[in-house]
């Protein structure tokens, strides 16, 4: 939303808690993702400027059956909500201002920017945040990605390792199950990596920081290039570059 200041993470994080422990108080399932939750799961900034990552709102997501429950715990503590936005697309995103001068997004069960991330039965899977690899998929299904998006991906990569299975952990198999059904996520993350890779040695981390993110990188796009594509993902690469693959995504506001 414009005109809306730019904030640190020690000055939006006890609203995010507080809105996480008021959901929970009201038995809905609510979990914080975007930049604050990648912050959030950051223990190791790898000598990154913390204050080079400024951050406007509060990203959310929850169920839609329990959508009753979210909004009396958000407007409990003092939100209001955009009766407009909410009313017009209220079953996939809804809108809430602080007094304060920023707003909430909430999101339902899924992403829809320029890929669909389905989160489904994954929300539950770690506390307070979504797990890392949905985080990491959140930012590499981006086409037109900036700073604070590479930091995040830095920053993920960093403080976590790929391991199957574990959803404490970057799972690399939920990120390889979904670009290799999927020709167009596949793309926007595979572009993704190479500006993240190529980038890498212009950014102010430590020499060990580099050095794990690096590898940690090579290990995710060979990951990706490596497993075995669906038939819809061979269909669609011969059409390849010539229609463009992802949703062009725009502010509601």
């Amino acid at each position: 939303m414009s005109g809306e200041e730019p904030r640190q993470f020690e000055e939006l994080w006890p609203h995010a808690d507080a809105l996480l422990t008021a959901a929970a108080g009201k038995g809905a399932t609510l979990r914080l993702m975007g930049g604050l939750a990648v912050r959030r799961l950051s223990a190791d900034l790898g000598g990154l400027d913390p204050e080079r990552r400024v951050y406007h709102d509060i990203d959310l997501v929850g169920r839609q059956r329990e959508v009753r429950a979210l909004d009396a715990a958000i407007v409990g503590l003092g939100y209001q909500p955009d009766r407009a936005v909410n009313t017009q697309f209220g079953t996939v995103r809804r809108v809430y201002y602080h007094p304060d001068g920023f707003h909430v997004d909430l999101f339902f069960e899924r992403l829809e920017f320029c890929h669909t991330i389905v989160l489904g039965d994954r929300l539950r899977l770690v506390p307070r945040t979504i797990p890392p690899a949905d985080l990491l998929l959140q930012k590499l299904q981006i086409v037109e990605r900036n700073e604070k998006d590479l930091i995040d991906v830095f920053w993920l990569l960093l403080n976590h390792e790929l391991v199957p299975g574990d959803p404490r952990q970057i799972e690399v198999d939920r990120v390889v199950s979904l670009t290799a059904v999927d020709w167009g996520l596949h793309t926007t993350a595979s572009d993704f990596l190479a500006h993240t890779a190529d980038l890498l040695s212009e950014e102010q981390l430590t020499s060990l920081s580099r050095d794990r993110v690096a590898v940690r990188l090579a290990k995710l796009q060979a990951a990706i290039s490596a497993a075995p594509k669906s038939l819809r993902w061979r269909a669609r690469e011969r059409v390849g570059r010539r229609v463009r693959w992802y949703r062009v995504v725009e502010e509601v506001l």
